[in-house]
């Protein structure tokens, strides 16, 4: 798994809900993020360059999930 992609959306999950993310395979929601919060932090990983869908943090909702689906994308078909 790559590194800075990790620290990528560690820091706009880290943003997003205004407290670190110290376990990268802890669920989105259950840190109390939500559908809008998902979709903010997509488009600003989009943004940066990063392949995924929009709908990306919906569909994998750990760190790790996700930055596993952006460096394979048909991870995001398997949900």
């Amino acid at each position: 798994m790559n590194e800075s992609i990790v620290q990528m959306l560690s820091r706009l999950w880290e943003e997003a809900l205004g407290e670190p993310v110290t376990d990268i395979d802890a669920d989105f929601f259950d840190l109390g993020g939500d559908s809008l919060m998902a979709l903010t932090i997509a488009t600003r990983a989009i943004d940066a360059g990063l392949p995924m869908p929009r709908s990306g943090v919906l569909r994998r909702s750990t760190v790790r999930q996700l930055a596993e689906a952006v460096e394979k994308p048909e991870l995001f078909e398997d949900v």
